[in-house]
């Protein structure tokens, strides 16, 4: 009998993590429609996940050990780094703006705080500039 609680429960804590990359997923493609919206916030994520801003908060804090303003930079920078590499933007400006970001000094900043490098650096590395 115990042997049988044993195994339910690793079969629990399996589907567990299989259910919640798949709410990561979920929630990783709202915020990827939706990466260019200067005004995307917590709420227009929740609402179109169809929960509660507390609950957002709680499952996003529980998954990533991130609060969803703090995962929403890091998923819009992360976003800015691919399009800087494959060449889709050749200015950090309009890479700033394609991932929700008005001030492009601000996104420099906060892209450098993430990554170690300034986006003109990448643009520079790639030979953009």
């Amino acid at each position: 009998m115990k042997a049988l609680r044993e195994i339910t429960k690793t079969n629990d804590l399996n589907s567990i993590e299989i259910g919640s990359k798949k709410w990561l997923e979920r929630l990783d493609e709202v915020i990827g429609r939706n990466i260019e919206n200067v005004f995307l916030n917590n709420e227009k994520i929740a609402k179109e996940l169809q929960i509660s801003e507390r609950q957002l908060f709680r499952k996003v804090k529980e998954l990533t050990k991130l609060i969803p303003q703090k995962y929403l930079k890091k998923q819009r920078l992360k976003m800015a780094m691919k399009f800087l590499k494959n060449g889709k933007y050749r200015t950090v400006k309009e890479a700033a703006q394609a991932v929700g970001y008005k001030k492009s000094d601000h996104f420099s900043n906060q892209f450098e705080n993430q990554f170690g490098k300034k986006p003109y650096d990448i643009l520079r590395e790639l030979g953009w500039r």
